[in-house]
C-alpha cells in the first residue's frame, strides 16, 4: 500500500505517522470523514469465512483457532465427514468404472505352455480382466502348471484366480497375494480397524470397567492391520505413520498417544452400542457412566503407562518390519488399483462407523416428544398443589395418586425409549437421571406424607401453609421452554432436588 500524502506526496513508513499528518497539517488537513475512507485501503481483506457461523477473518490461523475453541467445532467436523466420505465415494465408483468397462469374455484359446521368462516382472499395474463364473473347459485349456501350480478349472466365491502369462494374482479375504507376495492392508492412524469379537467378550471388557483398560487398548493396537507407525531414526523424538490420505506423515509422540487413545476410547463406546439390546436401561446407563471415568483415568492412568509402553514395544521389537511393510503398501496402492480402491472401502467404512457411533452418542429423543404421547404432567390437575395436599390428607401414602402416577410414568418412559427406532446412549442416561429424581422425589413426599399424621403443640409438622410439591425439575424447564406462559407456580410449586 501506498502510505504517501495525496496532497504533498511526502511518505510515510508507518501509516499512523501519516494520519498524524493529514490530522495536524494545514495543507494537507483532511477531516475525519475523508481520513477514515482513505485508510479503508490498509485494512486487512477478511479471506477467511467460518462455514457454520459465517465470521470473517483475515488469517487462516484464526479462523482455525476460533473452530477448534468455539461450538462451531462439532458441525465443522461433522460437515468435513461428510465431505470425506461423499469424496472416498465418488473416488470408489471412479475405481470400478473401467472394470465395468472392460468386460471381455475369456477366450477359448489353450494357454501357451511355453517357458516362462526369468526377467524381473515389471511394477506397472497388473491389467485384470474379469473371468466368467463358467467352469473353464478342459477341453481346450492346457492343464500344464503355471508357476508350480495347477491352473485352476473352476472360479469360487471366496477365491479370484487370474491366470496370464507373466502373473499368477489372487485376492483371498482381505489381503493381495500379487507376484507371490502378500500385500496386507493397513489401516491409518486414527481410522484403525476395530477387532472382531463375540458380545459376551465385549460384555466382559465392559464390566471390568477401570481394570479392562489394558486389554482394550491391547485389542486395537496389536492386530496388524492397525500398526500403522514406526521411527525412520530411533534417535530422534519424530514418529512417521500411515494417514488418512494414505501418505507417509510425520508427528510428535504426544500426538500419536492422543490419537490411539482417542481410538480407545471410541472403541470401548462402539462395544457398548453393540451389545446394547442385551443390557437393560440401568444396566446400560451404570456401564456408560463407567466409560466416562474410565476415559478420565485413561488419561491419568494409561496416558503415561500403558500407551507409552505399547508404542515403545512395537518401536523396538517391530519397528523395522513395520516401515518395510508400510513403505510397500503405500507403493503398491500408487501401483494397483485394486489395492487403492479396497484401502478407500476400509477408510470409507470406517468413516461411516465414526458418524454412526457419534450419532449414537447424541440425544435424539427429547422430553417434548415422550410428553406429547405420554402427557405432560404438570397439565395434570392432579399433579396440583391443591389436589396432592387432599389425596395425602385422606388416603396413605400408598394409595396416592401422586405416587401411582410417577410410578407408572417411570414404566411408560422406559418402554417408550426402549421401543424408539433412534434411541442413542445419551437418551438411556437422560432417562436414568430422570427416574432417580423421581424416585428421590417420591421419597420426599413420603416422608411428607408422615408427617402431615404427626403434631407438635397439637399443630400439625405438614399442612396446608407448608405443605411442598415436588416435580423432577426437567419437566419444569421443558415445560417453561415450550409453553413459557403457562407455568403457574402457584399451581405447581417445586424447589429443585438437592442431590
Amino acid at each position: 500500500m501506498d502510505k504517501s500524502c495525496p496532497t504533498c506526496k511526502k511518505y510515510f513508513t508507518y501509516a499512523s505517522r501519516l494520519k498524524t499528518h493529514l490530522e495536524t497539517t494545514i495543507h494537507c488537513k483532511k477531516t475525519p470523514e475523508e481520513i477514515e475512507s482513505f485508510f479503508l485501503q490498509f485494512k486487512k481483506q477478511a479471506d477467511f469465512k467460518c462455514d457454520i457461523c459465517n465470521k470473517d477473518f483475515t488469517k487462516k490461523q484464526n479462523l482455525q483457532r476460533h473452530i477448534n475453541n468455539s461450538n462451531c467445532k462439532i458441525e465443522y467436523e461433522k460437515k468435513e465427514r461428510e465431505k470425506q466420505i461423499a469424496i472416498l465415494q465418488k473416488q470408489i465408483d471412479e475405481l470400478k468404472k473401467p472394470i465395468q468397462n472392460t468386460q471381455q469374455p475369456i477366450s477359448n484359446q489353450p494357454i501357451s505352455t511355453q517357458p516362462i521368462s526369468t526377467h524381473p516382472i515389471s511394477t506397472q499395474p497388473i491389467s485384470i480382466q474379469p473371468i466368467s463364473t463358467q467352469p473353464i473347459s478342459t477341453n481346450s485349456t492346457s492343464t500344464q502348471p503355471i508357476n508350480g501350480e495347477p491352473a485352476s478349472t473352476q472360479l469360487t466365491a471366496t477365491q479370484i484366480q487370474i491366470i496370464n502369462n507373466n502373473h499368477n494374482e489372487r485376492i483371498i479375504n482381505n489381503n493381495l497375494i500379487i507376484n507371490n507376495t502378500i500385500v496386507q492392508h493397513i489401516y491409518p492412524l486414527g481410522y484403525e480397524k476395530l477387532p472382531n469379537i463375540s458380545q459376551d467378550e465385549m460384555m466382559r471388557l465392559l464390566e471390568l470397567g477401570n481394570e479392562g483398560v489394558i486389554e482394550i487398548v491391547k485389542l486395537v493396537c496389536e492386530q496388524d492391520e492397525n500398526k500403522n507407525f514406526y521411527k525412520l531414526n530411533m534417535n530422534k523424538k519424530n514418529i512417521s505413520f500411515l494417514s488418512n490420505q494414505y501418505k507417509i506423515d510425520i508427528c510428535q509422540e504426544t500426538e500419536l498417544k492422543k490419537t490411539l487413545l482417542k481410538q480407545c476410547i471410541i472403541l470401548t463406546y462402539q462395544m457398548l452400542i453393540a451389545c446394547s439390546p442385551l443390557l437393560s436401561s440401568e444396566k446400560m446407563c451404570s456401564i456408560n457412566t463407567n466409560l466416562q471415568n474410565m476415559s478420565d483415568k485413561m488419561k491419568m492412568e494409561i496416558y503415561d503407562n500403558g500407551l507409552k509402553n505399547i508404542i515403545e514395544y512395537e518401536l523396538r521389537n517391530n519397528n523395522k518390519i513395520t516401515k518395510d511393510k508400510i513403505i510397500k503398501y503405500t507403493k503398491e496402492i500408487n501401483e494397483n488399483i485394486d489395492i487403492k480402491e479396497q484401502a478407500l472401502i476400509n477408510y470409507n467404512n470406517a468413516l461411516q462407523l465414526k458418524d454412526k457411533s457419534n450419532k449414537l452418542l447424541l440425544p435424539c429423543i427429547t422430553l417434548c416428544e415422550i410428553n406429547s404421547e405420554l402427557g405432560n404432567p404438570l397439565n395434570l390437575h392432579e399433579m396440583s398443589v391443591e389436589f396432592t395436599y387432599r389425596d395425602f390428607d385422606t388416603k396413605r401414602f400408598e394409595d396416592t395418586t401422586y405416587l401411582k402416577y410417577w410410578n407408572k410414568r417411570i414404566i411408560d418412559e422406559d418402554r417408550y425409549i426402549k421401543s424408539h427406532p433412534n434411541v442413542s446412549l445419551c437418551d438411556i442416561a437422560n432417562f436414568e437421571k430422570r427416574k432417580i429424581e423421581i424416585i428421590i422425589n417420591i421419597e420426599f413426599m413420603k416422608n411428607q406424607s408422615d408427617n402431615m399424621r404427626q403434631y407438635n403443640n397439637n399443630n400439625r409438622l405438614v399442612n396446608n401453609t407448608n405443605f411442598i410439591l415436588r416435580i423432577p425439575i426437567d419437566y419444569i424447564k421443558e415445560n417453561e421452554n415450550s409453553h413459557p406462559n403457562s407455568y403457574n407456580p402457584s399451581i405447581h410449586p417445586s424447589i429443585p432436588i438437592s442431590t
